[in-house]
């Protein structure tokens, strides 16, 4: 059983999502290339799988039925964790996989070839494989050929997301110019049942904005907004970084699409800490910015929170280093020896490297020796 995880999982997982692959239907873009896989190794069963967080799920099989598979039972699972493929000559020999269920009952795998499908960056999110159910080697052509057709399902998958991506894209516009198209009445009643903030701007004023965006400002209605100026919007700190951005979309420059941001109350002057998308749209010669929010301030505080929690473990650990092993201590005064050097007292040495406070008192046998007269009598 494999419970070995790539040392980027959980970016590699994100990755994965990204694409939107899971649990699709057949597509026969991926079919054709499992089938040029079976063909070109001479193995009668090919497939493009794919490693979720506790199973394989498979997109494409020839030669056997889809496979849905525990990812700790999975061929696959072994693949994405090389660098460049897993070859299985024999799995009935392999320690690895002797005793897996695949190779004692159906299918009966004897054989595995698979090569990791890669993310853009680079993270394995699955591998196109072949399989035989009986023991046999691949030629240098052949494992070339896989190699190359893995390369395709990576291009495949890319091209898919970049599709969707348009498709969200084309979505977003199309959604904002019929906004922009309807009447001042028509376009409140619809962008009014968003959770997201929504703001549309012209030449840097704003001529709509919903109530969920008004209530980001700690305003009851939008209206106390609308044809402000946007620098009066954006909380001081950001408002070199948006006007450039704003302008630089308004002369059709390069300008980021999703960025963060932030923006002061006014009701009480606090920061709201915002996620972006921003898109541009013209109608009639005239330039329309619109920009839809969420507030992540909450998530950003959480972030803050984790970290300087982390830096203080770090801390605290560097203090329990620094406090153990042995100490170099004067057999006469008991002074500590640091790493410079110096020599300290004890109080001075540990209030430097711990968190602890020093109260002074003395002991019993100090003060029959400091003030004998005290005790003579007692």
């Amino acid at each position: 059983m494999n419970d070995q995880k790539p040392s980027k999982e959980e970016l590699r997982l994100q990755r994965l999502y990204e694409y939107q692959i899971l649990d699709t239907s057949a597509d026969k873009h991926f079919d054709d290339l499992a089938f040029l896989a079976s063909l070109i190794c001479q193995t009668p069963v090919a497939m493009i799988s794919l490693i979720d967080s506790d199973r394989q799920w498979t997109k494409s099989s020839v030669g056997y039925p889809p496979l849905v598979l525990r990812r700790d039972i999975s061929f696959c699972a072994y693949t994405i964790l090389e660098p460049d493929m897993l070859v299985v000559e024999d799995a009935s020999l392999d320690q690895r996989f002797a005793n897996n269920p695949l190779v004692l009952e159906k299918p009966l795998v004897r054989f595995y070839a698979g090569v990791p499908v890669l993310s853009y960056d680079g993270l394995a999110l699955g591998s196109l494989c072949v399989l035989d159910r009986q023991p046999r080697q691949l030629s240098t052509d052949q494992l070339k050929a896989l190699k190359a057709l893995a390369h395709q399902v990576e291009d495949q998958m890319e091209l898919q997301r970049d599709l969707l991506q348009l498709e969200k894209a084309a979505s977003e516009q199309k959604i904002a110019q019929e906004l922009i198209d309807l009447d001042r009445e028509r376009f409140k009643e619809i962008l009014e049942t968003s959770r997201d903030g929504v703001l549309v701007e012209e030449e840097e004023r704003v001529i709509f904005m919903n109530t969920a965006y008004a209530k980001l400002f700690g305003c009851q209605v939008p209206a106390e907004l609308m044809g402000l100026h946007i620098s009066e919007l954006a909380a001081p700190e950001d408002l070199d970084r948006l006007l450039d951005y704003g302008r630089k979309r308004s002369r059709g420059e390069h300008a980021p699409t999703f960025y963060e941001f932030k923006i002061k109350r006014r009701d009480n002057g606090v920061l709201v800490e915002l996620d972006a998308s921003v898109s541009n749209f013209f109608q009639n010669e005239r330039h329309y910015i619109i920009t839809f929010v969420r507030d992540i301030t909450d998530r950003k505080k959480n972030e803050r929170e984790r970290e300087h929690l982390i830096t203080e473990l770090r801390e605290a650990l560097a203090n329990i280093k620094t406090l153990s092993g042995l100490l170099p201590i004067c057999s006469s005064c008991k002074k500590i020896r640091d790493d410079k050097g110096y020599w300290n007292q004890l109080e001075i040495y540990i209030e430097k490297h711990s968190e602890a406070d020093f109260t002074h008192g003395i002991c019993p046998d100090c003060a029959r020796k400091l003030y004998p007269e005290d005790f003579e009598n007692s």
